[in-house]
């Protein structure tokens, strides 16, 4: 009895010695707060890193189906994993990126990803996932994902905002990210309409809950492709006005994009009632925010962008340092109000991640002096 007050006391004074010293009051147990207890700000409010512990019930949530939209995902993690209603966000905000992969002078296999949308500063966790699951992972999570307008750089170290939330939900929040079998996978916007797929006999995926399978239980590309074959995609609920696509590579050096369209139909306007949304795997290894899809090249955006990547991967056959690859993130990364009618407009971090050695370096805020680095 002794034993176990002195680990929950501990517990909790590790949790409000804490750098960010923030409110925790929805916790549900001490696993949650030890996780909660090892977020740290490493750069100024805008990158913080998290070692996550605690069970987050993924496979509890897939036997409920899933979820079909990023408030229903959020709502059911809410109210199993936090002392918190049913109650969840708006949508997420549009976003947008850029990303490539490559090989490295050594033979080893690169990645270079911007993340990019409509907002200033942001408070973003390289999440570390050490949960039991099939495999560990790091991982970007984007905390105004959850809320665009409370969750801004230093939100979470300002002494007043309450960290239950972005510190469990952050597992659910991610955006790009590797494992230890050296995959990756990123999610990139689109426009033209939400996919949404019925089938009765699968559960619901949205592209967070998508990310989070693929990193906890894929090796390859081709398990990756499996497990959204395997899975209804909703964009983000039956009435999303936006897509999206995936980069996915492996330690192999295979790379594809994936997107959902609708064979045989020109770029579309938005139409929530279509369901006959089509699995769509690409042998590409960049990628902005218009589909690649035949037909359908017209509908989206980042065109410089794309021939930016295009021109350097060809001029350089596909070789690159990760500091080339770095340098390259940083030729392509975007402004603020930059581009008339983008919907990626602020570039809220660069990562080159190493798929061969399981490391990540990162940028964040277009600061390309200072380079943080990461590894499982």
């Amino acid at each position: 009895m002794k034993k176990n007050t002195l680990v929950a006391l501990t517990m909790v004074l590790t949790l409000t010695a804490c750098r960010n010293s923030n409110p925790a009051a929805y916790l549900k147990n001490d696993d949650q707060k030890a996780s909660a207890a090892t977020l740290r700000d490493i750069k100024d409010g805008h990158l913080y890193t998290m070692d996550y512990t605690a069970d987050y019930k993924l496979d509890e949530l897939m036997a409920r189906g899933g979820a079909k939209s990023n408030a229903d995902l959020m709502a059911k993690i809410f109210s199993s994993l936090l002392d918190l209603p049913a109650a969840a966000p708006g949508k997420a905000p549009d976003f947008g990126c850029s990303a490539f992969c490559v090989k490295s002078p050594d033979g080893d296999i690169l990645v270079g990803r911007n993340f990019d949308y409509r907002f200033f500063s942001s408070a973003n966790i390289v999440v570390h996932n050490l949960a039991p699951a099939p495999h560990e992972s790091m991982c970007i999570s984007a905390m105004p994902y959850l809320d665009a307008d409370k969750y801004v750089a230093g939100s979470l170290s300002d002494g007043t905002t309450d960290i239950s939330v972005p510190t469990v939900a952050s597992i659910y929040c991610c955006l790009d990210g590797i494992n230890d079998a050296g995959l990756f996978i990123g999610v990139l916007s689109l426009r033209g309409g939400g996919a949404v797929q019925h089938n009765p006999a699968k559960s619901d995926i949205t592209p967070a809950l998508a990310i989070r399978l693929a990193l906890d239980k894929c090796a390859t590309v081709e398990e990756a492709v499996a497990m959204f074959d395997s899975h209804n995609f909703f964009a983000d609920g039956e009435d999303s006005p936006s897509n999206y696509h995936f980069l996915i590579a492996d330690a192999s050096g295979r790379s594809v994009v994936l997107e959902y369209y609708r064979p045989g139909e020109e770029a579309p306007v938005n139409d929530p009632t279509a369901s006959d949304w089509t699995l769509n795997v690409l042998d590409r290894d960049h990628v902005t925010n218009f589909y690649l899809s035949q037909g359908w090249e017209s509908l989206g955006v980042g065109q410089a962008r794309y021939d930016s990547l295009h021109s350097t991967l060809e001029r350089t056959g596909r070789v690159m340092t990760e500091d080339q690859c770095m340098d390259l993130l940083n030729v392509v990364h975007t402004d603020l109000n930059s581009e008339n009618g983008e919907i990626t407009s602020n570039t809220q971090w660069s990562a080159v991640y190493n798929l061969t050695k399981k490391t990540a370096t990162v940028c964040v805020d277009k600061d390309y002096s200072t380079k943080l680095h990461f590894n499982l």
